[in-house]
C-alpha cells in the first residue's frame, strides 16, 4: 500500500497542534523512515511549517460567484460524469485521439498540447504511472482554478479518471494552495461522493479499471507551482525545480511516469469526450481552440472571473466589465510572471489566445487581466512585484537568489527617490541574465513585468534617479 506523502501528514499534524516542532519532525521521520535531517530540511523550505503566513486568498478580491460573458461550459457540467462514461466505451488509444484532434492546450500559462502530454506518459512502458493536476494557483490576480474547484470539483476528478483511463494510470493527485481550505473541503467530498458511487475505486463504473485520487494542500510556496517542485513537494522534498529532461511524463513522481495537468486543463477533458472533438472546436482558434477562464480585476466596475471564447479580443472582454481607458494607465495580462503590459491603445491588436498574445509581444499566461489607473506609480509597483518574486525564490540557483534581492533592492532605492543613473542599466542587466540563466521558469520569468515597465515608462524610472538622468542606453 502507498504511503501517504509526507506534506500531507505534516500538515495534518499542524492543523492539529497548530505547531511543528522539532519533537513533531522527529516523531514523524521516524514513522516514516527517512533521516531526520531530510525531513527537517524539507519542512523548513514551506512557510506553514516555519514560522510563516500563507498568502492571501484572493489577491485581486475577485467574486465568489463567477460571472459569464458569452459561454458556460466548464462552470455548468452536471455531476453526471458523462464524459467518463464515454471513455469507458473507447479504447486508450481512441481517447488519446479525441484529446489530440479537440486541440486541447494547457490553460496554466505554457499552453502545451495536451494530447502530446498524454501521448509521452501512454507510451511509457512501466508497471506505475500517475496522474497529478496542478491546483497551486498562487499566481497574483488569478483566480480561476479556484472557481472551478467551488463550483464544479466533479469536473477535475472526471478528467483525472479519464487521463488515468487514456494513460495506464491508477493513481492521482490534486495538490491544491494552501490557501484553499474551503475549495479543498468541497473537493474531499467529491472525492469522498465518487468513492461511495462507484466512479472511483478498484472498479471504476464497474469496469475493471481502477483508480483513486488524493487531495494534497500545499504550505505556502509559490515556486511549487513548477511542475517539478510541485513534484518534488509531494515526495516529501523541498520543493524545489529540477533540471530538465527528463520531463515529469517519463520521470516524474517517484521517477514514474507522470502526466502534469493545470486544473482548469483538467476539468476541459470531460467536455471533450462528452461533446466530442468537434463540438469541443466550435469555440475559440484553430490553433487554440476551446473557452478561457479569466480573472478580471483593478480599475473595472465588475471585477470577477470570467470565462470567454479563446480568440476574444481583449477589449471587448473590459468593455464589458466597465472599464474606462481614460482613466486606465496599463493592463496587465497573464499573472505575475508573464511579463505583458499593454498600453490603453494597443487593446484593439490584442485577443485573448497564445498566438493573439504573442502578436503583441505577450503571453497568455494563466489569463489573468488587471487594469491599473492612471494614477498607478511604475516603479513602487515594479518594487512591490519584485519584493514578491524575493521572498518565493526557492534559492536553489545562483541567479535567482541574488538576483531578485538585488532588484528589489534597487527598485526600493529608486522607488524612494533615492536613485543613481547607473541602477537603470544595471536592472537591466539582471534582468536579462536571470532571462537567461536561471535553472527554471520562476526565475525566467520572474523580470517579465520590470522590462515590460523599463520598456514602456523609461521616464518614470530616469525620474527617480539623482539629477533626473540616467544611463538608459549604457
Amino acid at each position: 500500500m502507498e504511503k501517504k506523502p509526507i506534506l500531507a501528514l505534516a500538515e495534518e499534524v499542524y492543523r492539529h497542534t497548530g505547531t511543528f516542532s522539532q519533537a513533531d519532525i522527529q516523531a514523524l521521520a521516524e514513522e516514516q523512515g527517512v533521516p531526520y535531517a531530510q525531513l527537517a530540511g524539507a519542512v523548513s523550505f514551506y512557510a506553514l511549517f516555519s514560522g510563516g503566513k500563507l498568502g492571501e486568498v484572493t489577491p485581486c478580491n475577485v467574486p465568489e460567484i463567477p460571472l459569464t460573458l458569452e459561454v458556460r461550459r466548464i462552470l455548468s457540467q452536471p455531476g453526471d460524469y458523462a464524459g467518463l462514461k464515454a471513455a469507458l466505451a473507447l479504447s486508450p488509444d481512441e481517447i488519446l485521439e479525441a484529446i489530440t484532434a479537440s486541440g486541447l492546450r494547457g490553460r496554466g500559462g505554457a499552453g502545451f498540447p495536451t494530447g502530446l502530454k498524454w501521448k509521452t506518459t501512454k507510451d511509457c512502458v512501466s508497471p506505475v504511472k500517475y496522474v497529478v493536476v496542478n491546483a497551486d494557483e498562487g499566481e497574483p490576480d488569478t483566480a480561476k482554478d479556484g472557481a472551478i474547484l467551488r463550483n464544479v470539483p466533479h469536473a477535475v476528478l472526471e478528467g483525472m479518471i479519464i487521463c488515468g483511463l487514456c494513460v495506464g494510470a491508477s493513481k492521482g493527485y490534486v495538490y491544491i494552495r494552501g490557501e484553499y481550505p474551503e475549495e479543498k473541503r468541497l473537493l474531499d467530498r467529491e472525492v469522498q461522493r465518487a468513492r461511495h458511487e462507484g466512479i472511483l475505486g478498484a472498479h471504476v463504473c464497474g469496469t475493471e479499471f481502477a483508480f483513486d485520487v488524493e487531495i494534497v494542500a500545499g504550505a505556502g510556496s509559490y515556486v511549487c507551482g513548477e511542475e517539478t517542485a510541485l513534484l518534488s513537494s509531494l515526495e516529501g522534498q523541498r520543493g524545489e525545480p529540477r533540471l530538465k529532461p527528463p520531463f515529469p511524463g517519463v520521470a516524474g513522481l517517484y521517477q514514474m511516469p507522470t502526466v502534469v495537468n493545470n486544473t482548469e486543463t483538467i476539468a476541459n477533458v470531460p467536455l471533450v469526450l462528452r461533446l466530442g472533438a468537434e463540438s469541443y472546436r466550435q469555440y475559440g482558434t484553430e490553433k487554440t481552440p476551446g473557452t478561457k477562464l479569466v480573472t478580471v480585476c483593478g480599475q473595472v466596475a465588475q471585477p470577477g472571473v470570467y470565462e470567454v471564447p479563446l480568440g476574444t479580443s481583449l477589449r471587448s472582454i473590459l468593455d464589458a466589465v466597465g472599464y474606462c481607458q481614460t482613466t486606465a494607465k496599463l493592463i496587465q495580462v497573464g499573472g505575475g510572471a508573464s511579463g505583458c503590459l499593454l498600453l490603453p491603445n494597443s487593446l484593439d491588436a490584442a485577443t485573448l489566445d497564445i498566438e493573439g498574445m504573442a502578436a503583441v509581444g505577450g503571453t497568455l499566461g494563466t489569463g489573468s487581466v488587471r487594469v491599473f489607473g492612471e494614477d498607478t506609480d511604475i516603479v513602487a509597483l515594479c518594487r512591490d512585484v519584485a519584493v514578491f518574486f524575493q521572498e518565493e525564490s526557492c534559492g536553489k540557483c545562483t541567479p535567482c537568489r541574488f538576483g531578485t534581492k538585488r532588484i528589489a533592492e534597487l527598485l526600493e532605492l529608486l522607488a524612494e527617490g533615492n536613485g543613481e543613473a547607473i541602477y537603470i542599466a544595471e536592472l537591466r542587466a539582471i534582468a536579462a541574465y536571470m532571462t537567461d540563466n536561471a535553472r527554471c521558469a520562476f526565475g525566467q520569468s520572474a523580470t517579465g513585468i520590470l522590462l515590460a515597465a523599463l520598456r514602456l515608462f523609461p521616464e518614470e524610472f530616469e525620474a527617480r534617479c539623482k539629477g533626473g538622468h540616467s544611463a538608459w542606453n549604457q
